[in-house]
Order: structure tokens, then C-alpha cells, then sequence
């Protein structure tokens, strides 16, 4: 069946708050729908202030059919500071402006099989990763929920468009499915460092409507930070 050569070129800053904006409106009901996790003890999460995340994204997939054929191998890894915003007793919520870290290695190659035109994306080393983060701990999640967007800058090669800038929008949130997947999860019963990982269909060049979505693995820490000292005691 014959296709149309589809590339997407997401605003960077339209994605992550469509995003945010989705996590934040999230019907309370799905969350509470979730197993309760065994009873761990709120306060030591909710005081802290300041966390870090470090986040990891992989995929490999390859597309086939009589017209078309697709593959893609995609890492990316972020590091954010989250800065504790709002609390409780049984609430706590935090959130990350910008990233401070990350890295994008992209191969993706669409090849239109009548003509042999290809239509490549690469990493765009030149410019940096946007995003933006929202975490909570307590409240109506299952222990927490984390809301992660980042858009990676990348470079799409087609003969008739030359190269272009676009970007690789990647996200811990699938709200493209019902009912939607969001990255929740239960504290852990001992120390404070929260791991966790999962899997969801996302669209990412290549893999973007009418083809099929990509499989995209997602890694996750969270370790709660100290603020450093000031270099000079203050005056007193």
C-alpha cells in the first residue's frame, strides 16, 4: 500500500506542557485503582528538598511492509534537579524547569521502496535538550508519580527537503492509549532512592503515524540531594 512520507516537527515547548498539563489533570480514579503498596512511612520522603533524576531512554525497532521500511536505535539520558514547591503532611511535589544534563545517540532511516529515497534523523549535538519534570510523593498516587518531556534537538535528511531541524519528544507519560499509562509506583520500604522502569508505545521519527508506534524502554533514579554549604559562612 502506497503511504505518504510523514515527518513531525513537535514545538518543543507545546509538547512538554501539553504533557505536564495532562499529568496534572490525570483523574484521581486511575490512581486510586492501582494496588495499595505496604504501608511506608511518608515524612522522610516529603522533607526532602531537593532530589535528582537521572533518566534513560532506549529503543530498537524496525518496520516492514511492500512499500515502506523503517528501523530506529535511539538513546537518551537526562538529568534533572527537582526543587520540592509545595508540601504536606501526606504531600509532597516537586518540579524541574530545565534540564541539566543530557545526550541523545538517534539512527532512524525511513526508505520509500519504489523510489529508494531515504529519509534519515541524527542527533543534533549543536543544541540543547529542553524539560521539564513534575513529581509527586503522597496525595492520590500509589506512593509517587512522575511526569517527565524532554525535547532533543535532531536533524532530518530528505532529498527534497535537504536538512531540517526537528526534535525527538520523549516523555514517561502515554496518554495516547485508554485507559493512559502514567509513571506511578510505591516508595521504597527502606532508604529513599526510588528506581523503576517500563515500557510504552511512543511515536518517535521514523516511527510516527500511519506506521506503527515505537517500543521505548524508560529507566528511572531518584536520590535525594543535600544543599551544599555556602563556600563563606555568612556574616553574622
Amino acid at each position: 500500500m502506497k503511504r505518504p512520507v510523514v515527518t513531525r516537527i513537535l514545538p518543543r515547548t507545546l509538547g512538554i506542557a501539553a504533557v505536564l498539563f495532562a499529568a496534572v489533570q490525570a483523574p484521581s480514579e486511575s490512581l486510586a485503582q492501582a494496588s495499595k503498596p505496604p504501608v511506608v512511612s511518608l515524612k522522610p520522603f516529603i522533607q526532602t528538598g531537593v532530589w535528582q533524576l537521572d533518566i534513560t531512554w532506549t529503543a530498537k525497532d524496525a518496520y516492514d511492509d511492500e512499500d515502506w521500511s523503517a528501523t530506529l536505535e535511539l538513546t537518551a539520558t537526562a538529568r534533572f534537579i527537582l526543587r520540592q514547591s509545595d508540601r504536606r503532611d501526606d504531600w509532597g511535589h516537586w518540579h524541574a524547569e530545565a534540564v541539566q544534563s543530557g545526550n541523545l545517540v538517534l539512527s532512524g532511516v525511513l526508505v520509500h521502496k519504489s523510489d529508494h529515497s531515504r529519509t534519515e534523523y541524527r542527533q543534533d549535538p549543536s543544541r540543547k535538550p529542553e524539560g521539564g519534570v513534575l513529581f509527586d510523593i503522597g496525595g492520590a498516587t500509589p506512593g509517587y508519580q512522575l511526569t517527565v518531556n524532554v525535547a532533543y534537538p535532531a536533524k532530518l535528511t530528505n532529498p527534497l527537503l535537504g536538512t531540517v531541524d526537528t526534535v525527538v519528544n520523549l516523555q514517561t507519560t502515554n496518554i495516547l492509549d485508554s485507559p493512559p499509562v502514567f509513571c506511578t509506583g510505591p516508595l521504597p520500604a527502606s532508604g529513599k532512592a526510588i528506581h523503576g522502569s517500563l515500557v510504552i508505545p511512543w511515536e518517535t521519527a521514523p516511527f510516527v503515524s500511519p506506521f506503527p508506534r515505537a517500543k521505548v524502554a524508560i529507566q528511572y533514579v531518584l536520590q535525594p540531594l543535600t544543599d551544599l554549604a555556602p563556600l563563606v559562612p555568612p556574616k553574622r
